[in-house]
């Protein structure tokens, strides 16, 4: 861990990309060196030592003070103001080696793997575990327990905030999610999983298969899921022009197979993750169990 007092100050003007998206900011790239990061890597961003959130550095610019780190207003306000104010940038994303009790009661985030050091065949993630996307977790290791006999491999982190409020606190989209900044992803970057998996969710009312792999697949697994949840719920395979359709090459689950290619991404409602994940988790377990 490394840090530095900085002064979160307001985006500039041709800064579109931090006014439109709260979880980005930028930095002096100089400064930001002398924790270890850099730009297109996480940090945490605190205003005082219980209001803090992680946070993408999408640019670096140097600055003519160089502690200068600029947020649009919607990322300042993830800290409960709208204002410009001192704070810390911090090196630290996950704190891992915490219990999940003691990282819920002091509203921390660890990282999680199950791995035999070796397959490459699954791997399935939760990149927004605990209460960031409730019970996608729990989809993930559903999966890896269903296959252990194959040796499935699961990533997940966790994050959780006292009184509500975790995904402010931690959310990154998978597109940024760097891993330089979460050293047990770190270790499987270079292995190209021929299959990955991620378990989301996000607030539509449907549940969406995405990614990079075959239609075949997709398909199969909107078959297998609908079936298994019975109706009420739709389900479908994301088109090109769906903004959750996880088929951006820099998603995290797209990357960790070999040549990009065979990334699932699985967006679901909390009406589905909270009545029917444990059913959706063991439907995609069937599915990679007769593909593999």
């Amino acid at each position: 861990m490394a840090t530095y007092d900085a002064a979160i100050t307001r985006a500039l003007d041709a800064q579109e990309d931090l006014k439109d998206h709260p979880e980005h900011c930028s930095a002096d790239p100089a400064r930001l060196a002398t924790v270890g990061r850099a730009r297109g890597q996480q940090v945490r961003i605190y205003r005082d030592a219980d209001t803090f959130g992680l946070y993408t550095v999408s640019e670096v610019r140097p600055e003519a003070v160089d502690t200068v780190v600029r947020m649009g207003r919607s990322g300042r306000e993830r800290l409960g103001t709208d204002t410009e104010f001192p704070g810390v940038v911090d090196s630290r994303v996950p704190r891992s080696r915490l219990s999940e009790y003691r990282a819920q009661a002091e509203g921390e985030l660890v990282e999680r793997l199950t791995d035999d050091g070796g397959q490459s065949r699954l791997i399935a993630i939760a990149p927004h575990g605990g209460d960031i996307e409730p019970h996608t977790d729990d989809q993930a290791e559903r999966v890896a327990t269903r296959l252990a006999a194959r040796s499935v491999s699961s990533w997940r982190c966790k994050g959780w905030k006292p009184g509500g409020g975790a995904f402010d606190r931690w959310h990154i989209t998978s597109v940024d999610l760097d891993e330089a900044c979460f050293p047990r992803l770190a270790r499987l970057m270079p292995r190209g999983f021929t299959h990955a998996v991620a378990f989301h969710g996000f607030g539509e009312d449907e549940i969406l298969i995405g990614g990079t792999a075959l239609p075949t697949l997709k398909e199969e697994l909107r078959e297998k899921i609908e079936a298994a949840i019975g109706p009420g719920i739709r389900v479908r395979v994301a088109t090109p022009a769906d903004k959750f359709g996880g088929d951006n090459p820099c998603n995290i689950v797209n990357r960790l197979t070999a040549g990009g290619t065979g990334g699932i991404q699985i967006e679901q409602s909390l009406q589905a993750r909270d009545d029917h994940w444990c059913k959706i988790a063991d439907a995609v377990a069937d599915v990679y169990d007769a593909l593999l």
